[in-house]
């Protein structure tokens, strides 16, 4: 098959353009290997001359004071002393190592503590939850061993928050002199709880157990304000039932509780207030 005049010019034209793209190929090519050999020549240039006198030294950077170790020799021998409520008429102080100070030890520790409190007179010794060794001190000293400890320069104190200390101090007073006294407005006297408590049902009376009933008294001392935490199965529902009915004449009483034990609880109260009808019980979805 013969070809025309125009086809054998086109294909004379495509193998001219052809041979033109690879000599372009091979200049870039060729122009990458001499950027690639100027590239490292350049770096090898930029590098330090080996120096002349071979026993000459280089001058070390100096290392910053924060990176350097130190020894256990230039730690301080500081420690915290942690104050802690540890009975309603009782607190603890329990010597903790501080970051960045060498610990003494706990024996060494409670050395300086009895030297720096000779003048406070400590109860005994007890152990913290993590099996260290506390100085016990009564409450009432709270402020002699505070003001010891802040004299002492070695000793970093971690004292007990001062809303937990004032409600430990408001409630001692009825530890220590063994009977219940109304230190706020919502608080009642035994007298008025003796008498709320002869309001409630006899049915619900003559089946209270014994520690059932003091946790009754209990919640009415505080005016009903009280978490009752017993086990399950020893009647918190009786005892919540109990004191919430000393209050009915206060007005309505809201239950919150699991949408399962709606029934169970309106089951309860009609059972131990005979006087809450069914018609006054109101069950609703949150």
């Amino acid at each position: 098959m013969r070809l025309t005049e125009g086809e054998r010019k086109q294909a004379e034209a495509n193998r001219l353009a052809a041979i033109a793209k690879r000599k372009a190929l091979l200049q870039s090519s060729s122009a990458d290997i001499h950027c690639q050999e100027n590239q490292s020549h350049y770096w090898r240039l930029a590098k330090c001359p080996k120096l002349a006198n071979d026993n000459a030294q280089i001058p070390k950077r100096p290392q910053d004071s924060k990176s350097m170790p130190v020894s256990s020799t230039q730690l301080s021998k500081k420690f915290q002393a942690r104050l802690e409520i540890c009975s309603p008429d009782t607190f603890s102080i329990t010597p903790k190592t501080l970051k960045g100070c060498l610990y003494p030890g706990d024996e060494e520790c409670l050395r300086r503590l009895g030297d720096v409190l000779s003048d406070v007179m400590h109860s005994h010794y007890t152990q913290d939850s993590g099996g260290r060794k506390a100085c016990v001190y009564k409450l009432r000293d709270y402020g002699s061993v505070l003001s010891c400890l802040r004299k002492s320069k070695d000793i970093e104190i971690k004292e007990i928050p001062h809303l937990t200390l004032r409600v430990v101090e408001t409630f001692s007073h009825c530890f220590v002199a063994g009977q219940w006294r109304p230190c706020r407005p919502e608080h009642l006297s035994d007298e008025d709880v003796d008498e709320l408590i002869t309001k409630l049902p006899e049915t619900l009376l003559n089946s209270l157990l014994p520690f059932q009933l003091e946790g009754i008294k209990f919640g009415l001392r505080r005016g009903g304000r009280c978490l009752i935490a017993d086990e399950m199965g020893l009647g918190k529902t009786v005892q919540a039932i109990a004191i919430a009915g000393c209050f009915i004449n206060e007005g309505s009483i809201l239950v919150v509780c699991p949408a399962v034990l709606r029934y169970s609880w309106a089951e309860e109260l009609e059972r131990w207030l005979p006087f809450c009808l069914p018609s006054d019980i109101h069950l609703g979805n949150i």
